[in-house]
């Protein structure tokens, strides 16, 4: 007999009895109670009755055939990294396996790794009849990772800017700079995984993983302390070229720079094909080739200018160089040469300064200054000086301004240096004394180092600035005595000349004219055009 709060079963010769402690149940209890004491062929009819009246009935005759033990079922999934049991219960009083019995099924079915005998003994305690539960559970294979090198600084990655972000779109660059020791890119390496282990023991591998090297050219190289980072070893600009990195030490575009470029900082030399538009600016350490026009833009060089198409400046922007300036004409524009300036036709309304000359002589009667103000430290030479209309026109020639000032920045720190020097000597000579007499006390010692500190850096400024002084001078010197202003073919009235000092204001026009500086007569005399030719106002 089973017997439990509610129900109990009889067995009988001639059947199975069902009968009950309480009448507390519901329909759906009676066929539970059943299923779990594996009783699943019974009379429907009787069931009815006995859940209406609660009277022991007879719900099924007996069947050995159907009288069986407990069966335990393993199923494995398709990648046997677990298995699940499913009991079918034992027939009435038959007993339910136990753990020892389970796992030898296990066993048998090779169920060998990963056995859960806690979710077993949960099950059997339950006596949870017909359910699939796993209670073995393979180790997965840890999956490794490729190698992936990443770059610090991508040549092809397009600018961003955050939604919050104000920007400046004419001053930020497309192009991607770099400086010799500057990191470019990491090689994080790959990572093996590890095999895993299914339920039968058999190995679990990880996928493969594939490595990767850093593909690299010219201007680029590994770090010797760490070969996973790669270093410039260059000045300029980072490309890919076909997959690999290089550093080219020239820069060329291929179009304007407008947007679509952005403004260029670079390190070496410049070619431009194009324009450099309204508001952008291109400033380069090497030499800068521009093949169009530069139009209210900024343009800046350490060695050379060469712009094919000429300026329009717009009263806006600069053009700068620390050596020559070459173009094709400037038209309210600003230009600045260390050197000299080469214009092959026009210069109207421009602010123009060069430390040598400003020749204007390549495009006949178009190689015309007009308007605005010229400044030489040397020379100015064109076919037509101001126009018929009068236009007012300045040339000034003589001793470079920059220089004048730079001269009177590095003479005044000189004379600083050398006051601050001589209030410090008193001080020092007097520990000094006090040191070889053995009386510096550790306030004394500390105030004389650092003093001595203060005159060595005062010492080496000193000597700093009294070098570039002294060259300055050099300089001074081989423009000092010279100054010439050169007119080809006709220099119009209303033109302004001023020549080391000496000024000279045009009332009549004049031809194939020079105009020189009399030291003696302190005035401007006016010579032929060819006069001193191949001496530079010498």
């Amino acid at each position: 007999m089973i017997n439990t709060d509610i129900f109990e079963l009889h067995a009988q010769p001639d059947g199975i009895y069902l009968s009950c402690n309480s009448t507390d149940f519901k329909e759906n209890d009676v066929y539970a109670f059943l299923k779990e004491y594996g009783i699943i062929r019974y009379d429907f009819k009787a069931i009815r009755n006995f859940i209406k009246d609660g009277q022991m009935c007879k719900i099924c005759g007996r069947n050995p055939s159907l009288e069986k033990d407990a069966k335990v079922l393993v199923s494995m999934a398709g990648d046997r990294m677990s298995a699940s049991i499913t009991i079918e219960p034992p027939f009435f009083a038959k007993p339910w396996p136990k753990l020892e019995e389970v796992i030898a099924v296990l066993h048998a079915n090779g169920v060998k790794i990963g056995i859960d005998k806690v979710a077993i003994q949960s099950l059997l305690a339950r006596k949870l009849a017909n359910e699939t539960v796993v209670v073995a559970q393979g180790t997965p294979p840890v999956e490794g990772s490729d190698a992936y090198i990443e770059l610090i600084k991508d040549p092809d990655k397009p600018f961003e800017v955050r939604d919050d972000e104000k920007i400046d779109f004419w001053s930020r660059s497309t192009i991607v700079t770099v400086h010799p020791g500057q990191e470019v890119a990491i090689k994080h390496p790959l990572v093996n995984g590890k095999t895993g282990v299914d339920v039968t023991g058999a190995a679990v591998r990880a996928q493969p993983v594939k490595n990767v090297e850093f593909s690299f050219g010219e201007g680029l190289k590994r770090d010797e302390e760490n070969p996973l980072i790669l270093l410039a070893v260059a000045e300029g600009q980072l490309k890919n070229d076909k997959g690999r990195l290089v550093v080219l030490p020239e820069l060329n575009i291929g179009n304007d720079i407008d947007f679509s470029v952005g403004s260029i900082d670079f390190t070496g030399a410049v070619k431009i094909s194009g324009s450099v538009r309204e508001g952008f600016h291109v400033v380069a350490q090497g030499n800068i080739d521009i093949n169009g026009m530069v139009e209210g833009a900024d343009v800046d060089s350490q060695g050379f200018v060469i712009i094919h198409g000429g300026v329009r400046g717009m009263g806006k922007g600069t053009i700068r160089a620390n050596n020559d300036v070459s173009l094709s004409f400037a038209d309210q524009a600003t230009i600045r040469a260390g050197g000299s300036i080469l214009v092959k036709n026009s210069i109207l309304h421009s602010r123009l300064y060069a430390r040598r000359a400003v020749i204007a002589l390549g495009g006949g009667r178009h190689s015309q200054i007009a308007g605005g103000r010229v400044d030489a430290g040397l020379e100015v030479s064109c076919n037509i000086l101001g126009s018929e209309m009068g236009t007012k026109t300045e040339i000034i020639v003589g001793t470079p301004p920059d220089m004048l000032e730079k001269r009177k920045v590095f003479t005044s720190e000189i004379k600083r240096c050398d006051e601050n020097l001589e209030r410090i000597e008193p001080n020092f000579a007097l520990l000094k004394k006090l040191e070889s007499a053995g009386q510096l006390d550790d306030s004394k010692r500390a105030m004389m180092m650092d003093l001595t500190k203060m005159k060595f850096q005062l010492q080496a400024a000193r000597d700093n600035m009294q070098k570039e002084l002294d060259d300055l001078e050099e300089q001074l010197a081989l423009v000092r005595d010279k100054g010439i202003v050169r007119v080809r073919d006709i220099c119009y009235s209303g033109v302004v000349i001023s020549v080391r000092g000496l000024n000279y204001i045009v009332h009549e026009p004049c031809r194939f004219t020079s105009f020189i500086a009399d030291d003696e007569k302190r005035c401007i005399v006016l010579k032929p055009f060819d006069y001193m030719s191949g001496h530079l106002g010498g």
